[in-house]
């Protein structure tokens, strides 16, 4: 049984999403978390290129992907700056001890 090309990206854009989030559910780790988002990110990021190359409307799927690629970046960004200033306080990036941080 031979996979055409729209079964391939479809497999494909299972795998990372279902990678991402058995990586949100079994890690503890905060930069591992992000880690998944972020693959979580770029299986959505397909599904986006995927619908818009089927529907014909590549330019306007681009455009999107071109935007969630940005706000991924800036959210990393942030996210690492935050994981930084975790550690520096904890001393640790287990999940479990940022309970210490409550005020």
């Amino acid at each position: 049984m031979a996979m055409n090309l729209w079964q391939l990206y479809m497999l494909a854009i299972i795998i990372l999403i279902g990678t991402g989030i058995y990586c949100l559910l079994a890690r503890r780790n905060i930069i591992q978390l992000l880690i998944g988002i972020e693959v979580i990110a770029k299986g959505v990021t397909l599904s986006f290129i995927l619908g818009g190359f089927f529907q014909g409307n590549e330019q306007i799927a681009q455009a999107i992907v071109i935007t969630i690629i940005l706000i991924e970046a800036i959210t990393a960004a942030v996210a690492m700056s935050l994981i930084v200033m975790a550690h520096r306080h904890t001393g640790s990036l287990d999940i479990k001890d940022l309970r210490r941080l409550r005020g």
